[in-house]
């Protein structure tokens, strides 16, 4: 071989050797490199989950804490809770629902046993409860007594919870029972407390009204005494506007109209029929004789004078019911059946019943009585002229009420005098 075919082969071989080396150098520097990040990647998976394990046991602890602070409030609370799995039929009570119940929380939950603690009187009522509670799973809340063996009874607040599967079906209900013994019997002292502020706030509103309408009947028999003798007329008339009106109660044309507030209010309002007599002068309502056109005209006002005085005082109370109906009685007692009344001449059932009732108690009373005008009639002679009136100065259906019932309004008017 020539030297220079040597040397072209040594050249070759040397070529070949670097490519080797340096092939050689790369393989190595990629495993270096592989080796490098897989040891970077596994020292940072080996650091997150030392800090992932450190976060989990931290919230571990924290939950743990919570629910001995959740059990520690229910303690105090007084609020136990139960979880009841209706698939598997598990029902679990918390150790403060057992100390509630007062049983031993080694006895297995139940509900038999639950309402076995329920008092005897509220059982029924609290096992219904239940049962509705598995047909319509919805919230539910209810106050309820327990008879501990003791015998002490205690309140409790139930509220109940439900959890459905995707047909709609309750699988798991939940709740807390909370012991509000305590809260009750605070209840029950605001309760009394209250009852007996309303009973003296009425008492006090009956005492103001009592002095009010003792004002109101001192100035009517004020009125009344420039032309009644004995002073009882007001008495008597709302004695009878009452009698009457209880017997008109029993009547179906008149039974939806007198209730009891219309009972209570002729027998106050009446005696205000005559009020406007203040504005009659004494010559012509002391007069002993029959009264001329003219006089009688002047008469006739005072009707109208006792309404326009009962108006002014109406526009400050509008909703006062005594005051509506005095207005009523003052200007329409002495309309007619007919029509032939005065002032507005009104006819049948266009009177106010209030005023119908007034007319026939007041002429029945002013027939028994003595007056300037005339002696006093008997009550077969006054029963005559009321009957001789029905259905032309008074109401027909009360004047028949009247004759029916005519022995207790004469007992009525002999006991008041």
């Amino acid at each position: 071989m020539s030297d220079r075919n040597l040397n072209l082969q040594n050249v070759l071989s040397n070529s070949q050797a670097d490519d080797d080396i340096k092939l050689y150098v790369l393989e190595s520097f990629a495993r270096e490199l592989d080796y490098n990040t897989q040891n970077e990647l596994l020292t940072q998976l080996l650091l997150d989950h030392s800090g992932i394990a450190k976060r989990l046991e931290l919230l571990n602890q924290e939950l743990l804490d919570s629910r001995e602070m959740l059990i520690e409030a229910q303690s105090i609370a007084k609020l136990g809770r139960w979880d009841h799995d209706l698939m598997a039929d598990n029902l679990v009570w918390s150790q403060s629902m057992y100390e509630i119940l007062e049983i031993d929380s080694s006895i297995p939950a139940s509900t038999e046993l639950f309402l076995s603690c329920v008092h005897p009187d509220d059982r029924e009522q609290v096992a219904q409860l239940y049962r509705e509670m598995l047909v319509t799973p919805q919230p539910w809340t209810m106050r309820y007594r327990l008879l501990m063996k003791s015998g002490e009874i205690k309140w409790v607040y139930l509220r109940s919870y439900y959890k459905l599967n995707a047909e709609g079906t309750a699988i798991y209900s939940y709740g807390t029972i909370q012991d509000i013994t305590e809260m009750k019997k605070v209840e029950d002292e605001l309760e009394k407390y209250s009852r007996h502020l309303k009973q003296l706030v009425e008492e006090k509103v009956q005492e103001i009204s009592a002095s009010q309408m003792a004002t109101i009947y001192a100035l009517i028999k004020l009125a009344e005494s420039r032309d009644d003798e004995t002073g009882a007329h007001i008495e008597r008339t709302a004695s009878f506007c009452r009698l009457l009106a209880e017997k008109a109660r029993l009547i179906p044309e008149y039974a939806e109209e007198v209730n009891d507030t219309f009972l209570e209010t002729i027998f106050k309002a009446s005696p205000l029929h005559d009020v406007g007599k203040v504005g009659i002068p004494d010559n012509i309502l002391l007069k002993p004789d029959k009264l001329t056109d003219h006089e009688f005209e002047i008469m006739k006002t005072h009707v109208q004078i006792g309404y326009d005085a009962l108006v002014n005082v109406a526009q400050q109370y509008d909703k006062n019911e005594f005051l509506k109906m005095g207005m009523e009685i003052a200007l329409y007692h002495h309309e007619k059946w007919n029509g032939s009344g005065y002032m507005k001449g009104l006819t049948g059932d266009a009177i106010p019943l209030s005023a119908r009732i007034m007319a026939l108690a007041d002429v029945y009373d002013a027939l028994r009585s003595k007056r300037v005008y005339k002696e006093a009639f008997s009550h077969e002679k006054s029963m005559e002229i009321i009957i001789s009136d029905k259905g032309s100065h008074f109401d027909p259906v009360l004047v028949d009420i009247f004759v029916q019932h005519q022995e207790e309004f004469r007992s009525l008017y002999e006991s008041i005098k």
